[in-house]
């Protein structure tokens, strides 16, 4: 009795966490997740460009929307230690970066 209950209410939050869909910000900017969608550039290629460019191995990335439009942040480690490289997403072009990790 006590497991059906149990398994009831799991039920019933995977329900209720599977009609949430996407949420947006009062300035239009959409998920993370959903910020790569219809872009020319994917979240491996833009890491690959920021290793490149660093000469360093990238250990973090992640998708970020600002003023409408997506870019990635990549986090390289190498020669010249920590290093950030912002990439429009649209165009795959390197937009900004610093040495160190992301001043956010």
């Amino acid at each position: 009795m006590i497991i059906e209950y149990i398994a009831a209410i799991a039920l019933a939050g995977v329900l209720m966490l599977g009609m949430a869909g996407p949420t947006f910000s009062a300035n239009g900017e959409g998920r993370e997740e959903t910020a790569l969608l219809g872009t020319k550039v994917t979240l491996s290629q833009a890491i690959s460009t920021a290793e490149q460019q660093t000469g360093g191995k990238a250990f973090d990335a992640g998708v970020d929307v600002d003023h409408g439009k997506p870019r990635v942040i990549v986090e390289t480690n190498g020669p010249k230690g920590v290093q950030t490289v912002i990439v429009d997403a649209e165009s795959g072009q390197i937009i900004g970066g610093h040495a160190g990790g992301e001043a956010d």
